[in-house]
């Protein structure tokens, strides 16, 4: 088990760690509106300029749509589009809340998600559903959140890992990042930072305070 508190700081993904994630979902989702091959556009491990240009905020929801129709060959509207491209989403448990909570007592934590507009406004509408007794808002949970599309950059790249430690004064050494993805890991280590697997959904069999 890895020892939280061993660490000054701790910076978290956010799908798959935090976040209930499902990117089969979107798959199916799409699929069955267009009879596409989603996988070969977007998947946890690559993914298409386009996704990319939105995660990073390079393009805006209208943007995004209007490409995505083009690339599929499909006339959909504006919902049919947002609900298939937020399938993916689920909610915070409420055992990943009560935990971060007992962590943020101890320890500054940090957010930091590769997500894009049309993502975090179902995620952060879904947690206010969800937790909003507990939490005015999602961010809330942090001392800092930051999404991708709002810094122009994301992971894997160091430089986004650098943005989180220059604006907070980290010690990288003293300071522990957690993904889902291997991929992401490796920028974090450039930046100098601890970093650690969390297979998707097992974050509390991973970690402990």
């Amino acid at each position: 088990m890895l020892q939280l508190l061993d660490y000054d700081a701790i910076i978290f993904d956010f799908g798959g760690v935090i976040l209930d994630l499902d990117y089969q979902s979107t798959r199916r989702a799409f699929e069955e509106l267009c009879g596409c091959d989603w996988h070969a556009l977007y998947s946890q491990q690559q993914q298409t300029a386009l996704f990319d240009d939105f995660e990073t905020g390079r393009i805006d929801p209208a943007t995004f749509r209007d490409s995505l129709r083009q690339l599929l060959g499909q006339d959909l509207s504006d919902r049919a589009i947002d609900t298939a491209w937020n399938a993916m989403l689920g909610g915070v448990p409420l055992v990943h809340v009560e935990f971060l909570e007992q962590l943020r007592s101890q320890r500054p934590i940090f957010l930091l998600s590769n997500t894009n507009a049309i993502h975090q406004e179902a995620f952060e509408q879904r947690f206010i559903d969800d937790h909003g007794d507990r939490h005015s808002s999602l961010p809330a949970l942090f001392e800092q959140a930051y999404y991708s599309h709002h810094l122009g950059d994301r992971k894997p790249h160091a430089s986004i890992f650098q943005t989180v430690i220059d604006r907070h004064q980290l010690d990288p050494s003293r300071t522990l990042f957690l993904d889902d993805s291997p991929q992401h890991l490796e920028g974090a280590k450039q930046a100098g930072l601890h970093t650690a697997w969390i297979p998707s959904g097992q974050l509390l069999e991973q970690v402990q305070l």
